[in-house]
């Protein structure tokens, strides 16, 4: 009799136990399907983001600037401009806050000229998140010759993407390449990316991507390593490399950036054209980044410091 309980009590805890998983089963989400992920524009809407970045190394400025840490702060606004019969779209920004400290010491830069200094930047996107066209925003009121430090450049920290034509699947990976800069003649950056999985951020729906790139230049350089093509002011052959590493939460829904975690290693060569008798070589500059992108009504609910690099997958 005992053992007829035993074993009655093992069955019923067996089909207990088969009944448990096979919930649990029907309880996960299921697997995404392959689909098309695509950037949405509607006229005149506002896409607010908060942006930090903490930097640490050497600045490529007066022959190297070491700085223990930089930090940069931001609140810009996407301005969706016009959206064109093709889909395109001609987007604008805007600076409402900025602050900027390298060693703990403000940086005294007017938001007053900051803002005025993007105010005619214009950036045409297509739904993919290819850039077509992009103009203004050259002339800030701090100049770093850092590739991707330039005021044409800022709305694409929320189009981090560029999207394949086609439905992407879990897992799949491609590749593509973006302009780093505005100077006529420089090669672009090259990206790979891969749809990870989807999470949830902020009781949001996201997809996440893992996205890599890299990319170098050579130019000739004025004193402060800008590039010149005037003869007379070339004093440097300055060679460039970045390298970064980025998570990007996107919203297949709303067809926007959550939330973004990048980081970069810039370094740079330079080597003196018409070195005088016993003048010292440049030093190489090397700077690490880690910049923070999320949207601004989510930012009160982040940590106060920027997450963790997610473990790949």
């Amino acid at each position: 009799m005992q053992r007829r309980h035993l074993l009655s009590a093992a069955w019923w805890g067996l089909v207990a136990w088969l009944v448990m998983g096979v919930a649990a089963l029907a309880q996960q989400p299921p697997s995404p399907e392959a689909q098309a992920f695509r950037y949405r524009f509607e006229p005149g809407t506002r896409m607010k983001y908060r942006v930090s970045a903490q930097l640490s190394g050497t600045l490529p400025l007066f022959g190297g600037l070491p700085v223990e840490k930089m930090t940069l702060e931001m609140t810009m606004a996407l301005v969706v401009r016009q959206v064109r019969s093709d889909g395109n779209a001609e987007l604008g920004i805007d600076m409402e806050t900025f602050r900027a400290e390298m060693d703990g010491q403000a940086l005294p830069l007017p938001l007053d000229r900051l803002r005025a200094s993007l105010r005619d930047v214009v950036m045409v996107v297509t739904p993919r998140g290819e850039v077509l066209e992009r103009k203004g925003g050259n002339v800030l009121p701090l100049q770093v010759p850092i590739p991707g430090v330039e005021g044409s450049q800022l709305p694409l920290l929320v189009l981090q993407l560029v999207f394949p034509e086609g439905a992407l699947a879990p897992q799949q990976e491609w590749s593509y390449s973006r302009a780093m800069t505005a100077q006529t003649g420089d090669a672009p950056a090259q990206f790979t990316a891969r749809w990870v999985q989807e999470e949830t951020i902020h009781d949001v729906p996201a997809s996440r991507f893992h996205q890599k790139m890299r990319w170098s230049r050579s130019f000739k350089a004025d004193l402060f390593d800008l590039p010149t093509t005037d003869e007379s002011l070339m004093v440097k052959q300055v060679d460039q490399t970045v390298q970064g590493d980025a998570q990007i939460w996107f919203s297949p829904t709303e067809g926007r950036l959550v939330r973004a975690v990048l980081d970069a290693q810039y370094e740079q060569h330079t080597r003196l054209l018409n070195p005088s008798e016993g003048a010292t070589p440049p030093a190489p500059a090397r700077l690490t980044a880690r910049v923070h992108v999320i949207r601004e009504e989510l930012a009160a609910r982040e940590p106060q410091s920027p997450p963790q690099k997610t473990q790949q997958q």
